[in-house]
């Protein structure tokens, strides 16, 4: 009766520690001093199923040798006593472990001079987290009482852990929360830039209101597409390819039809994507006006490639039309042609030119790209 006003008064004890605490080596080390005294057994530990799922760390323990605790593991198979507990999902006993035959015994109880062990299983809602196993340097009979206190108290380690992995997926989510809130506001305050710098040079090209609003609104549908793809794509970034597709599909031309895109894959980050989005929007805007797409006979071959620059990677983007007369260099430059020269080299931090041969336009872009941004 005594020992049993014990384990319960430990039960209560660590039940109301595990509700508090926030350090999981901690409770784990309480856990095994508290069993050990509450037991009347010498060695006690906590093992820890790794992530392999082949083995177990001996994560918390007392009464054991320096380095075995943090350090020491032991096979999670159903041959290892604690890997059997964990596969059956039930309390496994060892009266003598002279005489057991079920399990092959490691070394580390051995050169303990473990005589009797027992293992429960430490699982809460989640996966389970590993075993408490108690080893006894004597013979012990473990009973019923025994082995219910000893799950008892695996289920109150089972739910400090879940609810201890719970808080640390909350704090994890909140950073990340606010990651992306900044990334969010960062993309916004960059996206509101350039429709405010794109508003005052279609005003300054626009000689009434009804062109000023046409122009507008159909740069402004170039940014909303580009936009879309970073909010779908993996990491906020977006595939070149995806930018050309869009683009070229909201000019009524599709891939395999007059037109060809050639290049690795390479993912764009925010800036570089909205930049080549406007880009690809005013190339397109001439070709149905003036260029390949704007008769039968015309086509576009796009290609991008990515080659080492000055110790770091850079892209080559070619865009060149065919199966159309040119006559000589356009003598007026509008606002396409601007936002090609100047405004997305500014953006890329590259350059880009326009030639004019007398089957077409062809526009080159350069500018440098992070490494690992694009994979053949």
């Amino acid at each position: 009766m005594e020992r049993l006003r014990k384990q319960r008064a430990v039960l209560s004890e660590f039940g109301r520690h595990a509700l508090r605490t926030d350090n999981l080596d901690a409770l784990l080390q309480e856990a095994t001093a508290l069993v050990s005294e509450a037991i009347e057994v010498e060695l006690v530990k906590v093992l820890e199923l790794l992530p392999d799922g082949e083995a177990m760390l001996v994560r918390a323990g007392v009464n054991w040798k320096p380095g075995v605790v943090g350090h020491a593991t032991l096979g999670a198979h159903e041959r290892s006593p604690g890997g059997y507990a964990l596969q059956q999902d039930q309390a496994v006993i060892s009266r003598d472990v002279a005489t057991e035959e079920r399990f092959e015994i490691p070394a580390l109880l051995v050169d303990h001079g473990v005589k009797s062990m027992v293992n429960v299983v430490i699982r809460g809602e989640r996966e389970a987290f590993g075993v408490l196993e108690v080893d006894s340097r004597r013979h012990r009979d473990f009973d019923e009482d025994d082995i219910s206190f000893l799950q008892n108290y695996a289920n109150l380690l089972a739910f400090a852990v879940d609810r201890l992995a719970s808080h640390r997926e909350l704090a994890e989510a909140e950073e990340t929360g606010r990651i992306l809130l900044r990334e969010l506001q960062h993309r916004v305050k960059n996206l509101l830039a350039n429709i405010r710098a794109l508003a005052r040079r279609i005003r300054a090209e626009s000689i009434s209101l009804d062109e000023f609003g046409a122009a507008f609104d159909s740069r402004l549908g170039a940014l909303a597409r580009t936009q879309d793809l970073l909010t779908c794509g993996p990491g906020g970034a977006a595939d070149i390819r995806d930018i050309l597709r869009q683009e070229l599909a909201a000019h009524g031309a599709r891939e395999g039809e007059r037109l060809t895109l050639q290049g690795p894959r390479a993912m764009l980050q925010s800036n570089m994507a909205q930049a080549l989005g406007m880009a690809f929007h005013e190339l397109a805007t001439n070709a149905v006006k003036y260029g390949a797409l704007g008769g039968e006979d015309g086509r576009i071959d796009i290609s991008w490639t990515v080659e080492p620059s000055d110790g770091g990677t850079r892209m080559l983007i070619r865009w060149r039309e065919h199966g159309i007369e040119i006559k000589g260099d356009p003598s007026r430059r509008g606002l396409g042609s601007e936002v090609i020269e100047e405004t997305v080299p500014y953006m890329l931090g590259g350059t880009s030119a326009l030639m004019f041969h007398p089957d077409g336009v062809e526009c080159t872009i350069r500018f440098p790209v992070p490494k690992g941004s694009a994979s053949a």
